[in-house]
Formats: C-alpha cells, sequence, structure tokens
C-alpha cells in the first residue's frame, strides 16, 4: 500500500480517494473520499468553494453542494457527505477531470487506490457486486456480505470438533446454489434451436425487444451462433440463434450445424422450435426425439395449424409476428432456469473460488 503523505493539519488516520466509476469518458465520475474528513476540510478551504458558503466539515450528511473546484478555469462539481468518515465528489466524466482531482487530493496527503481497496467489505464480495447483471440480481449479491465467511468459518468449527459428515452435508447444501450464482454475474445461456426457417430470428428479435438477429426468408441463412441479451423478470438471458439443423447439408451449413448442436448441448435452457404452419417433418421429428428436455415453441401460431395431434401436448404457442404467447413463453424460461429461488438466508457461493473452498471440505 501506497505511503501516506502527511501535511499541517492532516492527522495519522488514513485517508483514500478512489474512483467508482468506471474508466473513460462519461457524463458523471464519482471520486469516493474515506478517512479523516474533519482535517481534509481544513486543507480544502482554498481549492473547493461551496455554493453554500459551507465548509466540508460543515455540510450535513446526505445532502449535495454544488460548487466550484480549483482555478483558471474551475471545476464544476458536486460534493456530499455519506458519512462522518466518507464523501463523494462528482464531476465531469472526461479523464481530464478525474486526473486534475486526483492530483489535488494527492497532493492534499490523500493515497489514490482503487475502489476494491475503498470496499468496507471484501475484493470478492465486491467484485461480485460491481459485476451483478441486473438491480435484481444486486439485490441477492447484496444481501451475501458476510455469509461466505461465517459458513466457512461453521465448516472450519465443524471439522475441528469432528464432525466430518456435517460439515460435508453443510457444504453440499451450500454449493448446491452455485450455479445460481454463477449467474447472478453472468447471463443464463438460452439456447435456440430447429429446422431452418422456423423463425428463430424472429422469435428472438420479438422477445428482446429490436431486430438483433438475421431475418431472411431463405432456409441456412443463419451460418453461425448470434446472441442477444435481455433481461426476463430481472434476469440476465443471452438468447443464442443458431444454424437451422437439417440432416443433409453442404459443407459450410453442416460447419454452421455442428456449432449450433455444441450450442444447444450446453445451455442452461433449450428452445425448439417448429413451425406448425407447416406439416411435421423427419427433421422436426429428430430433434424432438433427440431433445426430450427441450421448451417446445408451436411457432408461427397465427396461422393455420397443420400439426393437429401431432403437436407435443406441452408445446407454447408463439406468434412472433402478432406478439402472443410471448408472455406464457417467457415464464416458462425463468421457470425452467430458476425453479426455486433461495430463502432470504440461504449462504450462495459467488465466485468460482468460493466453490472451490466449499469443494475442499467435502
Amino acid at each position: 500500500m501506497a505511503r501516506t503523505v502527511q501535511h499541517p493539519g492532516m492527522s495519522s488516520t488514513l485517508l483514500t480517494a478512489a474512483v467508482w466509476t468506471p474508466s473513460g469518458r462519461g457524463a458523471i465520475a464519482t471520486i469516493g473520499l474515506r478517512g479523516d474528513i474533519a482535517a481534509l476540510s481544513v486543507r480544502l478551504t482554498n481549492l473547493f468553494r461551496a455554493a453554500s458558503g459551507r465548509s466540508l466539515l460543515e455540510m450535513t450528511e446526505q445532502q449535495i453542494h454544488f460548487g466550484r473546484w480549483g482555478s483558471d478555469p474551475a471545476e464544476e462539481i458536486v460534493l456530499c457527505r455519506t458519512g462522518s468518515q466518507a464523501c463523494e465528489i462528482h464531476c465531469h466524466g472526461g479523464d481530464a477531470a478525474v486526473r486534475r482531482i486526483l492530483t489535488d487530493l494527492k497532493s492534499l496527503g490523500c493515497n489514490v487506490v482503487d475502489w476494491q481497496s475503498q470496499c468496507e467489505t471484501d475484493s470478492e464480495y465486491a467484485n461480485a457486486l460491481s459485476r451483478a447483471t441486473t438491480l435484481r440480481a444486486a439485490g441477492w449479491i447484496a444481501a451475501q456480505a458476510g455469509r461466505m465467511e461465517r459458513a466457512m468459518a461453521e465448516l472450519t468449527a465443524l471439522v475441528a470438533d469432528g464432525r466430518q459428515e456435517e460439515a460435508t452435508a453443510r457444504a453440499n447444501e451450500v454449493l448446491a446454489w452455485a450455479n445460481f450464482g454463477r449467474h447472478l454475474t453472468q447471463p443464463w445461456d438460452v439456447v435456440l434451436a430447429g429446422r431452418p426457417n422456423v423463425g428463430k430470428s424472429s422469435l428472438i428479435n420479438a422477445l428482446v425487444g429490436f431486430d438483433r438477429s438475421i431475418v431472411f426468408d431463405e432456409p441456412g441463412t443463419t451460418r453461425d451462433v448470434v446472441t442477444a441479451e435481455t433481461a426476463l423478470d430481472g434476469w440476465a438471458i443471452r438468447f443464442s440463434d443458431t444454424a437451422g439443423q437439417r440432416g443433409s447439408s453442404n459443407d459450410l451449413e453442416a460447419a454452421g450445424i455442428a456449432r449450433a448442436r455444441e450450442a444447444f448441448a450446453s445451455a442452461d435452457a433449450r428452445l425448439l422450435l417448429i413451425d406448425i404452419s407447416e406439416p411435421p417433418q423427419d427433421d422436426d421429428r429428430r430433434l424432438l426425439a433427440e431433445w426430450p428436455d427441450a421448451i417446445v415453441v408451436a411457432h408461427k401460431a397465427d396461422l393455420p395449424d397443420a400439426w393437429g395431434e401431432s403437436l407435443p401436448h406441452d408445446a407454447i404457442r408463439v406468434s412472433s409476428l402478432q406478439r402472443t404467447g410471448l408472455r406464457e413463453l417467457s415464464s416458462a424460461i425463468v421457470a425452467r432456469l430458476i425453479p426455486v429461488l433461495p430463502t432470504d438466508q440461504t449462504v450462495i457461493p459467488l465466485t468460482e473460488q468460493h466453490v472451490l473452498e466449499l469443494r475442499n471440505r467435502v
């Protein structure tokens, strides 16, 4: 850790400054300050001038104060005390403004650190929270503060008492939520498959809400896996549109089909599309038999049904053109991915390191 530079009026309490917003250009940048705010307030007298005329120490917590930082020319900033030992500076998002303020703070005795070092929780937890895919996912991560540490201490105590079987059972209980925890920081993969021209691209566009996939009325258009991301019921989902699968194809199309099969096999949830406006074909029957666990989508439901009694009983009728059946399909996807939610007290592994440490206890 860098050495704290002491200045007259500064106590020995460590004071740090860290940028809490991503690097690069942006509308607003946030710099967090932690440590001896009282001493910093004295040093800021000739550097920051609040429009209210108040010093940093005189500011009420959680109230924002507009002011100017430096001179020739001054930076317009918003400053807010967020605690007795914490405040935030909000400035223009350009790198130049951030660098200037950090340089000034460093000259006043602040250590410039990364945001993880300034976080009050462990770095693994902080990193997981920063990578939350949605607000709902962030809520689940936030609730985990300190839980894994307590769980590990519990396991250590059980082993020390000679209760290895109980420790193993407890570790396995936590490991059961590893997949759920993994997808709090990365999207769930939902892959679509079906014979050519059943409307996979159109369905993804309808689910996501914009034309991300390739839509063209010619079999074999999609040669590779095309992805688009959205959120369903607050969960991040990555949809993948794959090459149409059929029994015979040229070499180029066969390569695309091979990639499609690989993506389909490794998906968190599989959608198998059939075009019910056309009678069942051998490729439809083959795919239905090969992937019995897939969610079957009876697509183009706005057209006359040519399947009749041959349609699987659990197929979900969807029309991407008329946007019918999308709500039912979305609910089925979420139920397949997350059939049961953890309780409010469940310990959830958030990182691969958590998983590794738990497995070492089994």
